[in-house]
């Protein structure tokens, strides 16, 4: 239908198809609310008690090292008297480097002590699958010296294990029968520290 003057006829609105339009209008303006200033809020306040929630376990945490602080010392100190009256200590090293030196240092020590000479000392790079490092030796001296550094590399302050021993005479040494030409073959096992701090000075202990 047509007006008298040519324009279309405008039916008017019903109410139930204005609720409508306005419900919709409604819903999206919501959506857009809620997306715009609710979910950002609730994001915020996840994060918020995320944080609230790992503030209060670090703290639960250091109450528990506070009221456990002299249990802890005591067995801190424990560990420490039974680990300097032990017979026989891994030696620890802050590298495999100064675990080497330290070996080596170990190997020459001991044959100095039982008064040897010592032709040659060795020691590997790389620990094994043990984590032990391998030494090896080569000197010369008499009976009592070999007695000697083998007590020290089997009941030193230090673990060390002979796994290999060879003793010619001396064939070199005209005139002296009794010296001994030794070769040992020695596993020493080592503790690598990693220190979150660096180090004033990096000497095995």
């Amino acid at each position: 239908m047509t007006t008298p003057l040519g324009l279309p006829t405008v039916h008017p609105v019903k109410a139930r198809e204005r609720r409508v339009v306005i419900g919709g209008a409604m819903v999206i303006v919501m959506a857009l609310l809620f997306a715009r200033l609710v979910t950002p809020q609730w994001q915020a306040w996840q994060q918020r008690e995320a944080r609230v929630a790992a503030a209060t376990s670090r703290l639960s945490q250091l109450q528990g090292l506070v009221r456990d602080r002299e249990q802890l010392e005591r067995s801190a100190n424990e560990a420490e008297r039974a680990l300097a009256g032990a017979p026989r200590r891994v030696l620890h090293a802050q590298s495999v480097t100064l675990a080497a030196s330290a070996v080596q240092s170990l190997l020459q020590d001991a044959v100095d002590g039982a008064g040897m000479v010592v032709n040659r000392v060795e020691v590997s790079s790389t620990p094994d699958s043990t984590g032990a490092l391998e030494g090896s030796l080569s000197a010369y001296g008499d009976i009592h010296g070999l007695s000697a550094l083998l007590h020290t590399l089997n009941h030193g302050p230090r673990v060390a294990t002979i796994e290999r021993m060879v003793v010619q005479q001396n064939s070199a040494l005209r005139g002296a029968p009794n010296v001994l030409q030794v070769q040992l073959t020695v596993r020493t096992p080592v503790l690598i520290d990693t220190p979150s701090i660096m180090p004033v000075s990096g000497e095995a202990r």
